[in-house]
């Protein structure tokens, strides 16, 4: 291989690198040029496989414009056996002796070729893109490096003196004016199959003197033709996607890429123009081979929405597959692939409730009930058929395991967790709500209980009450807290000595009959004999009662003529000392912030007596009827 060939290959290799992915996730072959995910562990759709191969980049956008393409190589022309070229590369006017090109050194020349302004031409006329195909100017400038002499020009001058003008040498330089059409082939981000085809014109002077000047009274004129392949590795500067899901616009991205072009093309020189009649050639077809470092900058050919839905869908996350595909169609509707692109969102729909349904059960074996009700729920809302019915099936059981757990915490005294709990429960199980006003009765009780425990019968009557219209099956539970509510106020009756409690104890349980429909035989006969003693004590509380309001009679005689008369000054404790505490006492606040007490105390006579006082000192008196 020749020298300089084997250097730009090398150099080629080593840059090929410079788009390549992460090691961690990326398993690269042939320096980064193949690319392979290293997670195997993925169950992926079916025609996954299928898809990687023939339809990788279905969804990608369309490349739809290269500011320009420039390539420089080098080339040998020729195409017969051995070092010659064919025989019918040249034609002559009559019969003389053919020129064979040459040796390979004076056949090998450098060339560089532009392509500008290429553009998608099935893009922005049919709004299609079958291919990333671009077609634009091109303009090929090439000659040869080293040319070789021309040894048959003294035996041409034998025949016409004019055709030995001297020492010649063959040196065509051509100047080629044309139309570029590029194919762009793409499996993998990295990189892309170029092949391109050209056709256009081409001008060229081929005579040089001795003196290395080319002789401008001597060209030709002919069509020109390329066929050039290559590898390209993509530079994108970081962007791998041209949309973002959810998002309506998008910004576009200039890309580079830069590779190598094996290059084959051919110039018909038909038309010599030869006014001086220094040649017998009257037609040359130059055809040349050719190696390329070509670098170019093209807008779009970017992974789309509709790339990553389709990663997603195959991976089995069809929920974030048909948010990118409806991002897609939205941002590519005349995309040539959207009907595949509509059928990937219809399939993802329809599968997007077993996805829910798998991931509830995932939630459900880690223990995280409440997100994988949350799966089952928005998986039900989606499902149709017996998908819906397996879901709702799934529901009910989870249903049946949260009751359960409900009426264990009611047991443990815990009713209001239970609660809870249902009201979780209830917006997708009817049984749940169903449940709700028995454990609310459940939590009832409970308070009742306590109530009772701390010595608040009435609150614990009225508690077990609202508990029995709650839930009208724990009427058993219900008449056992008021036995035991009637049993507590018997034995404080039973204990009671004076006869005012005893009234009052009396009371007490004749209203807990009353309300717990009955005491019991035993604490029915202790009631009996409350009865019977309070009725023999009646008798004699009178007599002592009327004994006790004489001797306060006498009292206050003596007082009215010991104790000195009610005057406006006296302070609360001289008030106190002749009257006793008050039966009520009266307390608000002056404008001034001083404090106003109003003491009322009952006159024998009746009506009562008002003493008003100022900062603990009497200044007004009154009586009221």
């Amino acid at each position: 291989m020749h020298p300089r060939l084997k250097h730009i290959i090398i150099l080629f290799f080593t840059l090929c690198p410079l788009n390549g992915a992460d090691a961690d996730s990326i398993k690269s072959y042939l320096w980064g040029i193949i690319q392979f995910s290293s997670d195997k562990a993925i169950n992926y759709e079916p025609g996954y496989w299928k898809d990687q191969i023939l339809f990788r980049r279905e969804f990608h956008e369309p490349v739809t414009f290269l500011p320009a393409e420039i390539r420089y190589g080098v080339f040998f022309y020729g195409g017969g056996m051995d070092d010659n070229v064919k025989s019918n590369w040249i034609t002559y006017e009559t019969s003389v002796s053919r020129f064979d090109g040459g040796s390979i050194k004076g056949r090998i020349g450098h060339q560089l070729d532009m392509d500008v302004v290429k553009l998608n031409l099935f893009y922005y006329l049919l709004n299609a893109s079958w291919l990333d195909m671009n077609t634009g100017l091109n303009i090929r400038y090439s000659n040869v490096l080293v040319p070789g002499k021309i040894e048959q020009i003294s035996s041409w001058g034998e025949i016409q003196s004019s055709w030995n003008p001297g020492t010649i040498r063959f040196a065509p330089r051509v100047l080629t004016f044309g139309i570029s059409h590029t194919t762009m082939l793409q499996w993998f981000e990295p990189w892309y199959i170029d092949i391109r085809y050209t056709w256009g014109y081409g001008y060229s002077n081929f005579y040089m003197d001795k003196d290395d000047v080319l002789l401008s009274n001597l060209s030709g004129l002919g069509p020109s033709m390329s066929i050039s392949l290559g590898p390209r590795v993509v530079i994108d500067l970081g962007m791998k996607y041209g949309d973002e899901k959810g998002k309506k616009t998008r910004s576009r991205h200039n890309r580079f890429s830069l590779g190598l072009d094996f290059r084959y093309a051919y110039t018909k020189l038909n038309s010599i123009n030869d006014p001086d009649d220094i040649t017998p050639i009257n037609k040359i077809h130059l055809q040349d081979f050719g190696l390329h470092i070509t670098f170019s900058v093209l807008y779009g050919g970017m992974l789309s929405s509709g790339d990553q839905g389709k990663d997603h869908y195959y991976r089995g996350d069809f929920v974030s597959a048909k948010e990118y595909f409806e991002t897609f169609l939205n941002n590519y509707p005349e995309h040539f692939n959207r009907r595949k692109a509509e059928k990937f969102l219809a399939e993802s729909k329809k599968k997007i409730p077993i996805q829910l349904y798998k991931e509830g059960l995932q939630f459900e074996r880690k223990g995280m009930t409440e997100k994988a009700i949350e799966r089952f729920i928005a998986g039900r809302l989606r499902a149709e058929g017996e998908t819906k019915e397996l879901i709702q099936g799934k529901l009910d059981h989870i249903a049946i395991l949260e009751i359960e757990k409900a009426e264990l915490l009611a047991s443990q005294g815990k009713a209001d967790q239970a609660i809870k709990l249902m009201e979780n429960i209830a917006h997708f199980s009817k049984a749940a709500g169903e449940k709700i006003p028995y454990f609310e009765a459940r939590k009832l009780l409970q308070e009742g209980e306590k109530a009772l425990r701390y010595g608040f019968y009435s609150k614990s009557l009225t508690l077990i009450d609202e508990a029995l219209q709650k839930d009208s099956g724990l009427e058993f539970e219900v008449s056992t807290l008021r036995y035991q509510v009637a049993t507590h106020l018997v034995a404080m009756a039973n204990e009671v000595t004076d006869h005012s409690e005893l009234r009052a104890a009396i009371q007490m349980l004749v209203d807990a009959s009353n309300l717990t429909g009955g005491l019991g035989e035993e604490n029915e006969k202790i009631l009996n004999e409350l009865l019977s003693k309070f009725s023999h004590d009646q008798d004699r509380e009178i007599s002592g009662r009327i004994d006790r309001r004489m001797e306060t009679i006498r009292q206050r005689a003596v007082q009215k003529k010991t104790v000195p008369p009610l005057t406006v000054g006296m302070t609360v404790p001289d008030i106190q000392s002749l009257l006793g505490y008050p039966h009520e006492i009266i307390e608000k606040k002056d404008s001034d912030g001083s404090i106003i007490e109003m003491w009322i105390y009952p006159l024998e006579e009746g009506g009562d007596m008002y003493l008003s006082f100022k900062d603990f000192k009497l200044f007004k008196i009154e009586k009221g009827a």
